[in-house]
């Protein structure tokens, strides 16, 4: 008899221990009791997890000198998977692996204290549910495959080493006064901008305990913890065209936050280059070199790679009712070149600091409680791996630990952690920029592009992200937020309203140089595309680190849009 199976079997008061988490307690002593479900149901209960964030927040906002809203919270979400059959078939996988049809009477969040019969009913419920919804779904998933053909038949689940690591909890302590006067005196910097209609400075911070257990073995607890400042701005120009800038502050602690005078640098630096975009000319449609500064590289990097290099895999659907889900753009090129030869890009979990500086991508076990392992993803310009979940998909067997996001089908998602691009042969110091006014010289070209920073995570509204993607038939790259004309002199221009025409993972191939310095660049992502500021409900640290690159031929384009009118009476002063 296999562990996972006898695990099920034990009495619950072998599995309770003097002194134990009250809910891991809680959540191995309902474990043990769903042996009669597999007599019920009639289907064995092969794997079975509960998994719960208990997280607690501080949260506040200000804008021009005046605080708009403060608040703390805490929260307890609890996520129950039961898979029944066998890992080589069950219930998940399918359209409709999640839908339950009966009443639900388990709650969708915790109780916040540590009351065992709260904490014991609410997981008993919440399995109860999810044994009758994989019953459910395992009954309509073979009724699906009686009338339709696999053109590839897999797994469902795969093995994972069972992991046992309860970590202690830090004290979540935050000076909340401080914070909210800190915010304050930082948005009062656009009071001197009157050319900016919105403006905002957030702060949160949070603490997260994750709790994990499963029939296998695997018992977790362990803390993520988080603080940033988020810094967003917006105009109109005298067109009428909106215009945005951000500058994002990030630490695994608040306490590590930068002080306020390098944050009202940073702030400072943002108002003037949106008032620069406010005032600069409108872009031209152009082809010829483009070159992205180190931390644009990091955020483009960030998104064509860290954000696709994991496959989804497609449910089995019902039939004549043919689902068309997403494919990312590395989807079908495993050992394709996708870099120049002398790049590898390899994403690192495991690392917790680079240089000196930490990374927000590090985490000891995933959500599926798997330990994460370094992934070569490109080796010397090559695609080698994919990032993988317990979810087997053609090219991956088995999990490398790297489940960052509750899922759909049954599963979880996979994403970059952190993401390091190394590239032999950089450029020292300004080499870049004078190989690429060298290029324009060669080509005859007026001018070349300059790419200071993207929209990447993006505060673009989402009536104007879908108006962007609109008719495009492939994935759009992130907008250029700082855009500049390079001129023979090496003289630069700001200009606006531009986008790229054509930047996607197979464009890569044509950098033709990079530099030798890098820039480490961290954000939060959720999965939503472009990791869209508040575009999903679950977020997660990561870091990429990039050197600046040169491309011998990109293009950008000005779209006709239209654009909304001026207001109508100017700006109030801004003085009191």
């Amino acid at each position: 008899m296999r562990r996972r199976d006898f695990a099920l079997l034990l009495p619950a008061a072998a599995l309770a221990q003097p002194g134990e988490d009250p809910v891991l307690q809680a959540m191995k002593l309902e474990m043990a009791r769903t042996s009669p479900l597999n007599i019920i149901g009639g289907q064995r209960i092969y794997y079975l997890e509960c998994a719960l964030d208990d997280a607690v927040s501080f949260r506040a906002t200000a804008s021009l000198g005046a605080l708009f809203s403060a608040s703390s919270s805490a929260f307890r979400v609890p996520r129950v998977a039961v898979r029944i059959g066998e890992p080589k078939f069950d219930n998940t996988n399918y359209i409709f692996s999640e839908v339950f049809m009966g009443t639900r009477f388990d709650p969708d969040q915790f109780p916040i204290d540590n009351s065992m019969p709260a904490l014991r009913q609410g997981f008993w419920l919440a399995i109860d549910r999810a044994y009758k919804t994989a019953l459910e779904a395992m009954g309509r998933k073979r009724a699906a495959l009686r009338n339709i053909t696999q053109a590839e038949e897999l797994p469902d689940f795969s093995e994972a080493t069972p992991v046992k690591a309860i970590a202690p909890v830090p004290v979540f302590n935050v000076d909340e006064q401080a914070w909210k006067d800190r915010i304050t005196r930082l948005s009062k910097v656009f009071a001197a901008y009157p050319e900016v209609y919105t403006s905002s400075v957030d702060f949160e911070t949070s603490r997260d305990i994750y709790y994990f257990t499963n029939n296998e073995g695997t018992e977790l607890r362990y803390t993520e913890t988080f603080g940033f400042v988020r810094v967003r701005a917006n105009g109109q120009a005298a067109d009428g065209m909106r215009l945005r800038e951000h500058a994002f502050f990030f630490a695994s602690d608040a306490a590590k936050l930068p002080a306020e005078a390098e944050m009202e640098k940073g702030v400072r630096q943002m108002a003037d280059n949106l008032r620069g975009l406010l005032k600069a000319p409108l872009g031209e449609s152009y082809s010829g070199p483009v070159m992205f500064e180190a931390e644009a590289s990091a955020q483009l990097f960030s998104d064509l790679i860290g954000g696709q290099a994991a496959l989804m895999r497609k449910p089995v659907a019902e039939p004549g009712r043919p689902i068309n889900l997403p494919t990312g753009e590395l989807e079908g090129r495993l050992n394709a070149r996708v870099l120049p030869p002398n790049f590898t890009v390899v994403d690192d979990p495991t690392q917790a600091a680079y240089k000196g500086r930490p990374l927000m991508g590090h985490f000891p076990v995933d959500l599926e409680g798997v330990k994460p392992l370094p992934v070569v993803l490109v080796d010397k310009g090559t695609f080698k791996n994919y990032l993988a979940t317990r979810v087997p998909t053609r090219e991956t067997k088995a999990s490398n630990g790297h489940a960052r996001l509750p899922g759909s089908f049954g599963g979880y998602v996979a994403y970059a952690s952190n993401l390091f691009v190394k590239a032999e042969e950089g450029l020292p110091g300004d080499g870049l920029k004078k190989k690429l006014i060298e290029m324009i010289q060669q080509r005859n070209k007026p001018y070349g592009m300059l790419i200071r920073k993207l929209d990447y995570p993006s505060t673009a509204a989402f009536d104007e992200l879908r108006g962007m993607m609109a008719g495009m038939t492939s994935r759009p790259a992130p907008l250029p937020l700082l855009a500049y004309k390079v001129y023979p002199d090496g003289r630069e221009e700001l200009v606006r309203g531009l986008r790229f025409r054509g930047l996607n993972v197979r464009a890569l191939k044509d950098i033709v140089a990079t530099s030798a310095d890098e820039a480490q660049f961290d954000y939060l992502a959720n999965g939503a595309p472009f990791a869209i500021v508040g575009g999903g409900n679950y977020v997660f640290g990561c870091s990429t680190v990039a050197p600046a690159i040169l491309f011998e031929d990109l293009e950008l384009e000005r779209p006709q849009m239209e654009q909304p009118k001026l207001p109508v009476v100017p700006a109030p002063p801004m003085t009191v």
